[in-house]
């Protein structure tokens, strides 16, 4: 089993419960923290209030500070989708072998390759990695 197997099928929530249940920032900490040791901060948002989600996930570089984008995405990159320009960016995933792990409302934590996700409208996807993260793998 590859290290993103045990999560694909697990629901998305509104109230995350790793791991058992995600949100798309959520299955991104949590990721990072089992797999990488990497302790991600939380995206201070109201998961109740999709806007204020979405406004975090905008933010991703001040609450990630020290992740630099990066042109060659690799395993455990971020994914940073918008569905126009960048900075109205509204959802996150993972870079897992040439496809993104993410999890979104009524479909739960997901692998799709970027054709499949620019269908669905996120037709910008840009790659985030965290300096010294080739170092910890």
């Amino acid at each position: 089993m590859t290290w993103h197997e045990q999560y694909l099928g697990k629901p998305w929530t509104h109230t995350p419960d790793p791991p058992n249940s995600f949100n798309c920032g959520e299955l991104l900490r949590h990721i990072y923290k089992r797999h990488l040791g990497y302790d991600a901060p939380m995206l201070l948002a109201d998961t109740e209030i999709l806007a204020s989600c979405i406004r975090d996930i905008r933010n991703i570089q001040r609450y990630y500070a020290g992740f630099c984008p990066t042109e060659m995405p690799r395993d455990f990159d971020v994914a940073v989708m918008s569905r126009g320009v960048i900075e109205n960016a509204d959802h996150v995933g993972l870079y897992c072998g040439g496809n993104i792990l993410h999890c979104r409302p009524k479909v739960g934590v997901f692998l799709d390759d970027v054709f499949t996700l620019q269908s669905f409208g996120w037709r910008k996807i840009v790659w985030f990695r965290p300096e010294g993260l080739e170092r910890s793998m």
